[in-house]
């Protein structure tokens, strides 16, 4: 699935080695593909729908509200998905801002011996036109701390099945909200 960047593109890969079993992992991963809003601070709701093309995948679309500046809601359709290797892979197909022309992230479970292993994400993003070009150096940055963000969330819901800090707090936030809002 390697594709030439333009100048406008930009790839962000990031990896985390997390105290459990892979096939631990690859369930919360894979076969929880749906239910990430469980563990995800960025996600606050998602759900799964469709049957997929690839065997064993728990769907072949997944619609999640995120918590991201500039767009709340998002489509996104696995491109990839093997539970052999324990990787699948996503692109957001509708909801990015319009200065994003493709989105893919591609998450694999690489077994690290012993109850051990590693969570590894390659994101990359194609942008366009000025607004693109203007925004690649921010996006870089906020797209790198957030697949962090994203990695930590995991680490702790697979090591303790306890949500992480970042996720407690962005249900404290959105509670409020609704608060005020009632």
């Amino acid at each position: 699935m390697e594709t030439q960047l333009n100048t406008h593109g930009f790839k962000v890969t990031r990896s985390i080695k997390i105290n459990v079993s892979s096939e631990k992992l690859w369930d919360i991963i894979g076969p929880g593909f749906s239910d990430a809003y469980m563990w995800a601070s960025s996600v606050d709701h998602s759900v799964g729908k469709g049957n997929s093309e690839f065997e064993g995948a728990p769907c072949d679309e997944r619609f999640c509200d995120v918590n991201a500046k500039g767009f709340n809601k998002i489509e996104e359709k696995l491109v990839k998905y093997s539970n052999e290797f324990m990787n699948l892979a996503y692109e957001v197909t509708k909801g990015m801002p319009g200065f994003i022309s493709k989105a893919v992230n591609d998450w694999k479970v690489i077994p690290s011996g012993g109850n051990t292993s590693v969570l590894e994400m390659n994101a990359e993003f194609q942008l366009k036109g000025f607004m693109g070009r203007f925004m690649k150096p921010m996006m870089q940055k906020k797209m790198a701390g957030l697949l962090d963000i994203v990695l930590e969330d995991a680490k702790i819901y697979a090591e303790t099945g306890m949500i992480s800090e970042h996720k407690r707090n962005r249900i404290e936030t959105l509670n409020q909200k609704n608060k005020v809002a009632a």
